[in-house]
């Protein structure tokens, strides 16, 4: 049954090997040097979505569905482009195109406060949003070892900008 399962699949494989070695530098030199069982799980691996590579990391995280359910306030709905166009939020965008919200940045129903000023502090041209996450949910030496999202929530924001600040200035240098 598998053997079936694996052939009626091969045209998919070999359209997705093509692709692979078309569109990765990477892959097409390590293809000529090939232990091809390695090279599969390679190339699996740079499939794979980014979010759930980074779950472990960064904890949970939701989908617009969830986060329009938190933010909707005395029953009133939240539109989706609501919540796209919420300046305090951090928002992911995975390899498929979906878009994340990490839960750490949630107290209770509402977003914690301070991030509004962080996201200013360090724009998405400056730092990815993934390593701004990353950074976000990871003790910081300056922080006393603190994560600073947990800094923001005992509402130490201007604690937290001035780490950011002094961070921003080594990534424009």
């Amino acid at each position: 049954m598998v053997a079936t399962d694996i052939s009626a699949s091969e045209p998919l494989v070999r359209a997705l090997a093509a692709e692979l070695l078309v569109r990765s530098p990477w892959l097409a030199q390590r293809h000529r040097e090939a232990d091809y069982h390695d090279l599969a799980r390679q190339a699996v691996d740079q499939l794979l979505d980014p979010a759930l590579l980074w779950q472990d990391h960064l904890g949970p995280l939701y989908g617009v569905e969830r986060v329009k359910g938190m933010l909707a306030q005395s029953g009133k709905p939240v539109s989706r482009q609501a919540v796209s166009k919420r300046r305090n939020l951090l928002a992911l965008r995975t390899g498929s195109g979906r878009v994340v919200y990490p839960a750490f940045q949630f107290q209770g129903r509402a977003v914690v406060s301070g991030l509004e000023e962080l996201l200013a502090e360090l724009p998405g041209d400056l730092v990815s949003r993934w390593t701004l996450a990353s950074w976000l949910g990871s003790p910081d030496a300056d922080l006393d070892g603190d994560r600073p999202i947990d800094v923001l929530r005992q509402g130490a924001t201007d604690r937290v900008l001035e780490v950011a600040r002094r961070w921003a200035a080594t990534l424009a240098a």
